[in-house]
């Protein structure tokens, strides 16, 4: 009970602070989003806290910031067409009562996108928000970890809650978080908190076998290989991941090992998988049937006795659950929004990373690139299309797309001042310039 009072008090204080402040109460809503902390309160206890700061940080943007820092659209036009269709295929859904609570936790997660998107004003403001991101999923990782080895593995982890409650989610949330611990560790230049960060890493990494998700090990697969190219020790990075590799499978938690030795077989023997196969032929079947609005979101269940005769569960494939339940243009909208954002930071990578002074920004750019990544590739045998934390990394990549961009003409308008003012170049290059 004193935990709790404790929480309540706390998010007492935060509701003046994120009124007054809203940026500051965006760092809380986003620690207390993906760390969870609401979670490790008995729950009789427990209250919807998440919703009033959001609320309360909202109100204060629209208050007191919005003025200075509008409402930014530029880069955020695909989930924006991605929230109206899910509204369109809301209404036309097979059973809309289904359809709208769906639709309304979407619009909880664009809603605080958009105001990331409009908050996050400056190279400062990029960094708070990815160190508050990293330190949240750094911290319960780091927990995580603990808990595990002092229970020797004996038992599949779960997440604290929310969308992190079942394993194979709180593997993808931790495998997002590494590669943003990875990356802020390179780009830092105090040593201690640059091994904070690695521990926390190494953290996420046990807590993510510890789980016995596959989809999970596919994701630290990704998260390993996707280091490779940005490494500038490459060959000692491959070779401290084949012995990370080889140890795992010569002394990982058994009952770990034991789930990843079915992989090659998943498809001939295991339940899980030879479900997911079913539900994807469904999905795929419901697509065909309903090409332009799907069936609706929250409506596979319902609709999936009309498709096969198996036992109904869940897609288990983020893409297939858009294209089974908001058509051929909700899929693209959704997957237009993640590509467009990791081809956008690759461009932007490719230049900031050549001046010294962009530094910082070149390395914010891979780590939104990298982690839209991660999170696609165990999508494909999970379906957390609704996954709050890539939504908010979007959203920061629109916004650190145009602050790396007015960084750029920032500096080219100093050159053109600096050569328009050398007496060493000819009169009609200054004139030009």
């Amino acid at each position: 009970m004193l935990r709790a009072l404790l929480f309540r008090a706390i998010i007492l204080i935060a509701l003046p602070v994120a009124l007054l402040r809203p940026f500051t109460g965006l760092l809380i809503y986003l620690c207390l989003s993906f760390g969870r902390v609401g979670d490790f309160v008995w729950s009789d206890y427990s209250f919807d806290y998440l919703i009033l700061v959001a609320l309360a940080s909202i109100i204060g943007y629209l208050l007191f910031e919005m003025n200075q820092s509008p409402i930014r659209l530029k880069g955020m036009v695909p989930m924006l067409l991605l929230w109206f269709w899910l509204a369109l295929t809301s209404v036309v859904a097979l059973e809309p009562s289904l359809a709208y609570p769906k639709l309304s936790e979407y619009s909880h997660g664009f809603v605080m996108a958009l105001l990331t998107a409009s908050l996050v004003n400056s190279e400062k403001r990029v960094r708070d928000v990815l160190y508050v991101l990293a330190i949240s999923l750094g911290v319960l990782g780091l927990k995580g970890a603990i808990d595990a080895v002092l229970s020797g593995f004996s038992s599949t982890l779960v997440g604290p809650g929310g969308m992190m409650a079942e394993a194979n989610e709180y593997a993808l949330a931790l495998n997002m978080g590494i590669p943003i611990l990875w990356f802020l560790a390179k780009d830092q230049s105090d040593r201690r908190v640059r091994i904070a960060f690695w521990i926390m890493a190494a953290g996420s990494v046990c807590v993510v076998v510890g789980t016995r998700s596959r989809s999970g090990l596919l994701g630290l697969l990704t998260v390993g290989l996707i280091m490779i190219p940005f490494s500038k020790r490459k060959f000692l990075l491959v070779g401290g991941l084949a012995l990370a590799a080889a140890g795992l499978f010569m002394f990982g938690p058994q009952g770990a090992l034991n789930r990843y030795r079915t992989i090659t077989t998943a498809t001939e023997s295991d339940s899980s998988a030879i479900g997911r196969l079913q539900a994807w032929s469904a999905a795929i079947k419901m697509t065909k049937a309903h090409p332009i609005f799907g069936v609706g979101p929250r409506n596979f269940m319902l609709a999936f006795p009309d498709y096969s005769d198996d036992t109904p569960r869940v897609t288990h494939n983020a893409i297939l659950n858009m294209l089974s339940e908001t058509g051929i243009p909700g899929c693209f909208f959704f997957l237009a929004m993640i590509f467009a954002t990791v081809g956008r930071m690759f461009s932007l990578w490719l230049r900031a990373r050549r001046n010294p002074d962009t530094e910082h920004l070149a390395t914010y750019c891979q780590i939104v690139m990298c982690t839209l990544i991660v999170y696609l590739v165990p999508n494909m045998f999970i379906n957390r299309q609704d996954f709050d934390l890539m939504y908010q990394l979007v959203a920061i990549g629109a916004a650190l797309a145009v602050v790396t961009q007015r960084k750029f003409a920032s500096q080219r308008a100093v050159e053109t001042a600096t050569e328009s003012t050398d007496d060493t170049v000819p009169l009609w290059q200054r004139a030009r310039a």
